[in-house]
């Protein structure tokens, strides 16, 4: 195998988590708009592939948009999933392939489900599978990377490694309290009022505290380290932005587009928070999860 081939999976992989963001935006409007029903059927629209003039309403071209755009990354990740078993023999990159894969159509059979039995559940899991699919994505970039042996090369200490599972699970704690504001909707308002607004807020301090113990804990930093900052800073702005423009919103009408962007923003920059800190950790337990050696050409387990 030559230095191509890993660089041609790492464009096809990067192009998939591109791809996988747009679709949480995507699927974060949906929810903003409260547009998840607008389609009743499913997986045909209307009783049709492709219905006609459905753009021209915005709620069934929040929804079906969505649909259209989550094939077209299902199909992408299985054209990865096809690259890396054909081209790839290391053994951790096959296998996050393969459960991003298998999560995508977990994903896809969630949102129809979701649609089919009026669930609010059924979307709130549907929400963080595709989290979890992001997050998965992002670590099939980062396996494929030409800097993924300089980075496993460079082992962390076990404090180290405990701080970056903590704040790994401390995000994903965030992004289910998140959740269940998001889809509680009006059931949450007035959020000064509700716990689960407080824990979220609590939860926000401990992110941002596990983040600044990471900077200036003295450790070499990555550009992973680097990127935790400004999304944390980003997230909590627009934390704030989020909760003062949708606290009094009326939930009977069409929502206007700050209340629509402002908190999918808000979902879109959890969501990358959570594919850094997944990153993270790759490269935090890199030799526990990836013991292979390293051949000549600097590709592990390749053929020559």
């Amino acid at each position: 195998m030559t230095f191509d081939v890993r660089a041609s999976t790492h464009r096809r992989a990067r192009a998939a988590l591109v791809g996988a963001f747009l679709l949480i935006l995507a699927g974060g409007l949906v929810t903003s708009r409260d547009a998840g029903l607008a389609v009743p059927d499913w997986p045909l629209a209307f009783g049709q592939l492709n219905p006609p003039g459905w753009w021209q309403i915005e709620n069934i071209r929040t929804e079906h948009g969505h649909r259209i755009l989550a094939f077209c990354v299902a199909l992408w990740t299985a054209f990865l999933l096809v690259t890396v078993l054909r081209n790839e023999r290391l053994v951790l990159l096959r296998r996050l392939t393969i459960a991003a894969a298998g999560i995508v159509i977990l994903q896809a059979l969630l949102g129809g489900l979701r649609v089919l039995h009026l669930s609010v559940d059924l979307a709130m899991i549907h929400g963080v599978v595709g989290q979890l699919f992001f997050a998965t994505l992002a670590s099939v970039v980062a396996v494929s990377s030409p800097t993924w042996n300089a980075a496993k090369a460079s082992p962390s200490s076990r404090s180290e490694q405990i701080r970056s599972a903590l704040l790994f699970i401390t995000v994903f704690a965030q992004l289910l309290l998140g959740l269940f504001i998001r889809h509680l909707g009006a059931q949450a308002r007035p959020m000064s009022g509700s716990l689960l607004f407080y824990l979220h807020v609590l939860g926000a301090g401990l992110v941002l505290s596990a983040v600044l113990d990471s900077q200036f804990s003295g450790r070499r930093s990555s550009p992973t380290d680097r990127a935790l900052l400004p999304l944390v800073c980003t997230q909590i702005l627009l934390g704030i932005a989020t909760f003062v423009t949708t606290e009094d919103m009326v939930f009977d009408r069409q929502v206007t587009p700050l209340e629509a962007w402002l908190p999918t923003l808000h979902v879109g920059t959890g969501a990358a928070l959570l594919a850094v800190g997944c990153v993270r950790n790759l490269h935090a337990w890199g030799n526990t999860l990836d013991p292979t050696s390293t051949d000549s050409n600097g590709i592990r387990g390749a053929s020559q």
